[in-house]
Formats: structure tokens, sequence, C-alpha cells
């Protein structure tokens, strides 16, 4: 399977996030639903932005192995932050970069230092919502991964 990532430059700055990924060869996809922050034994949302999205990273990466893929063969990544308000845009909300350093942290941990935000991320979509599933939700991540090819 060959997976391509597309960099975005204003100018001459590297920006921190990619255009696209272009898949050819792979097995099918994989379509996650939303992960968020809930411990998966209790179903209770952790405290805390950091928390929460470093779980949902954590959960998306067990889901992926589960169907046979794994986070080399992300190809898109939604973020969706809880609001209420966003007056200086979500990716200048306290709340959204609190989530992305701890999404960042969680790549160097997953040996992926290469997808974090100082790197080559990968594609992604981020969002500033006004609530998600839970009250106490703060952060919901969706994913979608190639599967590898078929063996013939």
């Amino acid at each position: 399977m060959i997976k391509k990532r597309f960099r975005v430059f204003h100018g001459t700055q590297h920006m921190p996030w990619a255009t696209g990924t272009a898949v050819r060869g792979a097995g099918g996809f994989v379509f996650l639903s939303g992960t968020a922050g809930t411990d998966p034994d209790t179903n209770i949302v952790v405290e805390g932005m950091a928390a929460q999205a470093k779980l949902s990273m954590m959960k998306i990466k067990e889901r992926l192995e589960e169907f046979g893929t794994s986070l080399d063969n992300i190809c898109h990544l939604w973020y969706y932050v809880k609001g209420p308000e966003f007056p200086e845009g979500v990716h200048n909300d306290p709340k959204w970069i609190e989530a992305s350093k701890a999404i960042d942290e969680f790549w160097h941990e997953s040996s992926y230092p290469d997808f974090a935000s100082e790197k080559n991320p990968l594609p992604s979509t981020l969002l500033g919502i006004s609530s998600l599933a839970q009250k106490e939700m703060l952060i919901e991540i969706t994913a979608i991964a190639a599967l590898p090819p078929l063996e013939s």
C-alpha cells in the first residue's frame, strides 16, 4: 500500500497541518465512530482536556488494531472541541492548545513523532461545537484509516 501525505506551506512557512492523504493499493478502509475520553471500564468521562484527548487517541489506536490496521494507516482525523464560544477561532482556543499538546505527546510516546504538529501531521479537520454526547466531554475524535492490501 502506498500512502502519501501532502503538507501545507504558506509562502515558505510550513504550516502545522496537511492538505490530504493519497492511498493506493489499500485493502479497504476503516471508519471509526467518534472516540471520547471516557474510561472504558466505567464509562465515566476523565477530567481535563489533555487527559480526554490522550485517552481518545489511545482508544483510536486500540480500535484500529482490532480492525487489522494501525496508526500508520490513518488517512484523516476529525477533532470536535466543545465551546461554548471561540472568539479567536478554535485553533487559538486554550482548550484546543491543551488538547493538541496532549495529542503531540501521544504521538511521541507511541513512537510516531513524525505525526506531531511540528513535524508532518496527519490531515485533519478541527471543529468547534456547542455540545457532545455527555455534558463532561470536552473533545471527541473521529478517524478514517486504510486497511493493508488483501493477500492474493
